[in-house]
Parts: C-alpha cells; sequence; structure tokens
C-alpha cells in the first residue's frame, strides 16, 4: 500500500472538508425536517403511511451504504477512489430534494406515494455517495491523532452552515412564500442550487488531497465480511452500538421539531430556522473549546458530556410552554447547539480513530468498507426512529391533511409530538452514554509500529 500523506494539512483539503458538508447537510437537513411534516400536512399522507415509507427508503440507503464503502476501497480514476462518487452525490442530492417537494399533481394516492418514494431513493442515494466518500477521505488526510480531531472541527464547520441552508433558510422562505405547495417548490430550488454549488466547490478543493492509493487488488468485501470487520474491532463495534442509539435519538428529534413548534408551542416556521440559527451558532463558537476539552479530559470524557448535556437539554423542552418568552426559547436552542457540536466532533473523530487502529492492525486500507458500515447502522436507526415515531403519532391520533395552515391536532397527537422530542432523545442519549463507558482506545494504540 502506497500513501501519500503530507505531514501538514493543506488550507484547499480544510475548506473542501468544509464544502463537502455543506452539501449533504444542506441536501439532507431540509428533508429529514420538513419533508415528513409536508407529507402529512401539504399532501395528506397518514403519519403511519409517512413513517413507513421514510422507514423503508431508510433501510434501502443503510443496504446501500457498505457496497458503495467497499467500492470506493477498490474503485480507481483519475481523480482517485472518492471523488467520482461525490460528483455523482451531488447530482443525485440536487434531484431527490426537487423532487421530494415538487411532486406533481397525482390524484392516486398509492401513485404519489410510489412517486415520492422514488425521489426519496435517489435523494438517500445521493447523501451516501457524499458522505461515505467524505469520511473515508478525512482517515486518508492525515496520520495525526489530533489533526483528525481538528479536521473533523472544520467539518463540524461546514455541517453547522449545511444546517443553516438546509433548516434556518427553508423554514424561514416558507414564511415568506407560505407554507402551501409552491413555497416548498421555491424553497426546494434555492436549497438545490446550494447543494450544487457546494459540491462543485468540493471537487475543485479536494482535488489534490492526499489520498491512499492500493498497489495491487483490493480485497472485495460483502456485507458479511463488513460486519464481521466491525465486530472484530472492539472500540468501532462500541462506537457503532452507541451511535445507534444517537441517531435513533436525533432523528427523532428532527422531524418532531416541525411538529413541536406548530402544534406545541404554537409559533409560526420563522421560530423554526431561527432556532437552527442560534443552535449553530452555539455549535460552531464552542468549537475550538470542545477541540480543547477532547484534548485535556480525552475524546470519550468529551463525548459522553456532550450527550449527556444533548439529552437533558431536550428533556427540558418538557418545561417549554405557549407564550414563553423568545430570550429563553433562544437559550435553550444555543445550549442544545452546543451540545449537538460537541457529540458530532468527538463521535466521528472517535470513529476515525477506531478505523486508524484498525490499519494499525491488519496494515490494510480498508477506510470505505468501515465508512460503509457505520452509515448503515446509522441509517436503520434512524429509520426505526422514523417509523415508530409515525406509528405513534397515527396511534395517538394525528390527523393529515392537504391544509397545512388551517391544521389542529388532538391533544393526544400534541403529548405524542412532545414525547418525541423530549424522552425519546433522553433515553437514546442514556443508552449511548452507558455503552461509551467502556470504550478504552486512546492515542498510545494508534502509534504506527516502526517498520523493521
Amino acid at each position: 500500500m502506497t500513501v501519500n500523506m503530507a505531514s501538514g494539512v493543506d488550507w484547499r483539503v480544510k475548506f473542501g472538508f468544509v464544502t463537502l458538508p455543506i452539501a449533504h447537510s444542506a441536501g439532507f437537513n431540509v428533508v429529514t425536517l420538513l419533508a415528513f411534516r409536508f407529507f402529512t400536512d401539504n399532501l395528506a399522507i397518514s403519519a403511519a403511511a409517512a413513517g413507513f415509507l421514510f422507514a423503508i427508503v431508510k433501510v434501502y440507503d443503510g443496504l446501500l451504504d457498505p457496497a458503495v464503502g467497499a467500492w470506493t476501497d477498490r474503485f480507481e480514476s483519475r481523480w482517485g477512489r472518492r471523488l467520482p462518487f461525490v460528483a455523482a452525490g451531488g447530482v443525485m442530492m440536487v434531484g431527490g430534494v426537487l423532487m421530494i417537494f415538487s411532486p406533481p399533481d397525482i390524484a392516486s394516492p398509492l401513485l404519489l406515494q410510489i412517486f415520492l418514494g422514488f425521489a426519496l431513493l435517489l435523494h438517500a442515494s445521493g447523501y451516501t455517495a457524499l458522505t461515505i466518500p467524505g469520511l473515508a477521505m478525512l482517515v486518508e488526510a492525515s496520520k495525526d491523532y489530533h489533526a483528525r480531531t481538528s479536521l473533523m472541527a472544520w467539518r463540524v464547520f461546514g455541517n453547522s452552515i449545511g444546517v443553516v441552508i438546509g433548516s434556518t433558510m427553508p423554514a424561514l422562505l416558507l414564511v415568506t412564500w407560505g407554507a402551501g405547495r409552491q413555497g416548498h417548490t421555491g424553497m426546494s430550488m434555492i436549497v438545490a442550487g446550494a447543494v450544487a454549488l457546494a459540491t462543485v466547490l468540493t471537487l475543485l478543493a479536494l482535488a489534490n488531497a492526499p489520498r491512499t492509493v492500493p498497489d495491487g487488488e483490493t480485497e472485495r468485501y460483502r456485507l458479511k465480511d463488513q460486519v464481521k470487520l466491525a465486530w472484530d474491532n472492539q472500540p468501532f463495534r462500541l462506537l457503532a452500538f452507541a451511535h445507534m442509539f444517537v441517531l435513533a435519538g436525533t432523528a427523532v428529534t428532527s422531524a418532531a421539531g416541525a411538529y413541536f413548534t406548530r402544534y406545541v408551542l404554537e409559533l409560526p416556521d420563522s421560530y423554526l430556522g431561527s432556532y437552527y440559527m442560534v443552535a449553530m451558532i452555539g455549535s460552531v463558537a464552542t468549537m475550538p473549546a470542545w477541540v480543547w476539552f477532547s484534548r485535556k479530559a480525552g475524546k470519550k470524557s468529551a463525548y459522553i458530556t456532550a450527550m449527556t448535556s444533548y439529552g437533558l437539554m431536550h428533556l427540558l423542552w418538557f418545561t417549554a410552554t405557549k407564550g414563553e418568552a423568545m430570550e429563553l426559547l433562544g437559550l435553550r436552542a444555543l445550549l442544545t447547539g452546543v451540545a449537538a457540536g460537541g457529540m458530532i466532533l468527538t463521535s466521528y473523530s472517535m470513529m476515525t480513530d477506531a478505523v486508524r487502529f484498525d490499519y494499525i492492525r491488519s496494515g490494510l486500507r480498508r477506510e470505505g468498507a468501515f465508512a460503509g458500515f457505520t452509515t448503515l447502522l446509522d441509517k436503520l436507526s434512524a429509520a426505526a426512529g422514523i417509523a415508530l415515531m409515525g406509528f405513534f403519532l397515527q396511534y395517538r391520533g394525528y390527523a393529515a391533511t392537504t391544509q397545512a395552515a388551517d391544521a389542529s391536532q388532538p391533544e393526544s397527537a400534541v403529548n405524542a409530538i412532545l414525547i418525541c422530542l423530549t424522552i425519546v432523545p433522553f433515553v437514546a442519549m442514556l443508552c449511548a452514554g452507558l455503552i461509551v463507558s467502556r470504550y478504552k482506545l486512546n492515542e498510545a494504540d494508534l502509534v504506527e509500529p516502526d517498520p523493521a
């Protein structure tokens, strides 16, 4: 295995690790935040049917991830192993966003759901093609234990910008243009344009990024092989199980947030947009502090601290009431963003360490296989969370409609929304923290042995 790896990190590489997550985060968040509500409140699709549709697509997407990860490990081109996937992912993400929020007028509910299912499949495939190469390239970008944390901080910064583009901006646009179908169409065009621009900038910035190059034929890792790889790597195995709870909890809170502001707080979407803007500020502003804390206390302690804070902040939404002061709502958003930023930074930084640990032990470059398996668990966990939320809302009497502006829900459904935003993430983070407490990998375990 020949490795082309500079000791420092070029500014263009850092820039690329900002623009790449902007592309996938913007496209992902607009769908995660608003598509479920768009289906139930604008297209009259029942909550259970919408949840089932999202779950099926996420299962497909999860099964696709390991295949794409292994494919990027053995793919060869003049642009390297990963960048062609990024280019394809950007195209599919743009198409998926546009189709999800701009469906044609289809009288048959079944045909409409089939169309939306295809749009979600295209969107999910684009997300996979953008994220898996990005995770693999981050592992390749530096051998240094703390440099990867710093690169992850740049990635979180880009992810936060993507949150603003995919969450704050769409919500504000819906206030301006209306939350009807036309408003959603215009909003999706703006977000899709941002995804396309970020993808192009990424391709330019990472064209000459450090990358690993296989000397010979790369072993083909089937799904069962990737499962065995992950299971045999004890640090990775623990992080993967913990990540399942984290992703299930955050997927539910993201989807429930748009319902919570409308039906519990009874606030317009402008607050929803402001929430994510303030949360992004908290996440980005405290990133240097999280990097410092992870160096001083260790990545494990920082991760558990961030998860605990995130779970508690969501649990405290139980005390939120209609008419609560905007200053207090803003403080809640700020502190939640601080916790979320630390959680993203430390979790993925530790994941790259676990993948690095595999290379130290085996001498084989299998970053894509691990990245694919990581996102497989992410998607399956999110699928379970979203499906259960949909069926739970349906069970509690949530009524689908095409008149979002005049929609109202029974108290039982409103309480179900509150539970999804508070108890679910708190329990999920508690379980994840207990698993991570057994993690023991440290910097000394990741030093490459001197060649004989």
